[in-house]
């Protein structure tokens, strides 16, 4: 690879942010009584979706191929449903955690997530693996980890949030129950043609892809970790499931020595 810094999830997730990506004024999210007074828009929210990195696998042949997640816009059907009264908090209780009266749950971001590929030289310079079409694929069974990656600085929605605070990922299954994951922000960079940029990332296993959601919960102006009790996660399946499992809980992702991650 000589000198080439190598392409990673963070870089080429900050490249294609930058390639167009609008930017959405932020309203206030302190903590208000209703989940819907300043709800974004649909397209706000896809502006605002988390970009997904999976495994990357190199090649005999000098390749590398990277499993990418890219998201298209939520249906109305699913923005209506998010966007209703107090829905996203029954949704994160209903999964087992403590919402305080007080607090507000807001929407950062959210997607209809797919799962693609992209093959490019294992020796090409930060941003330049954009060039290179993604392909559709499938997740493996089992599910893979990801690395989701945003910036703060051009995604309006997840301006204020920083490294340690928690977040919730709701993630619509087959059958349109949601399942509820939490994870913890951290600080990553990536880099661009304007130089290396700060932004931030956290780590989920999926086992399967749909709309997923990004929220915080406010509590006097703070963003606030909720207590959780164990609860059955909802089956993944349009037949639903006659097998209790146990509660979803995030899944740390091991570090790979070909994509750093």
């Amino acid at each position: 690879m000589g000198n080439m810094k190598k392409l990673t999830g963070a870089t080429l997730a900050l490249t294609m942010l930058l390639g167009g990506t609008p930017i959405w004024a932020q309203t206030d999210d302190s903590s208000t009584t209703s989940d819907v007074d300043k709800s974004p828009t649909i397209a706000d929210l896809g502006q605002n979706a988390a970009f997904g990195t999976g495994t990357t696998v190199v090649e005999g042949n000098g390749m590398e191929t990277t499993t990418l997640l890219l998201s298209k816009d939520i249906s109305e059907k699913t923005y209506e449903e998010l966007t209703k009264p107090n829905a996203m908090r029954d949704i994160i209780e209903k999964a087992g955690f403590d919402v305080p009266k007080d607090a507000n749950v807001v929407l950062l971001g959210s997607g209809d997530y797919e799962s693609y590929v992209r093959t490019v030289p294992t020796n090409l310079p930060p941003g330049a693996g954009v060039i290179a079409k993604p392909t559709p694929t499938q997740l493996p069974e089992g599910g893979m980890d990801f690395e989701f990656n945003v910036w703060p600085q051009y995604q309006e929605l997840w301006k204020g949030l920083k490294a340690g605070d928690t977040i919730y990922v709701m993630h619509q299954l087959k059958n349109g129950a949601w399942e509820v994951m939490e994870a913890t922000l951290e600080e990553t960079e990536g880099e661009a043609a304007i130089g290396t940029q700060k932004g931030l990332k956290f780590k989920l296993h999926l086992d399967s892809l749909s709309p997923i959601a990004f929220v915080k919960v406010m509590s006097d102006g703070t963003v606030v970790k909720l207590d959780k009790e164990e609860v059955e996660k909802p089956a993944d399946s349009l037949a639903g499931s006659t097998k209790p499992t146990s509660a979803k809980k995030l899944v740390s992702v091991k570090k790979s020595p070909n994509t750093g991650f």
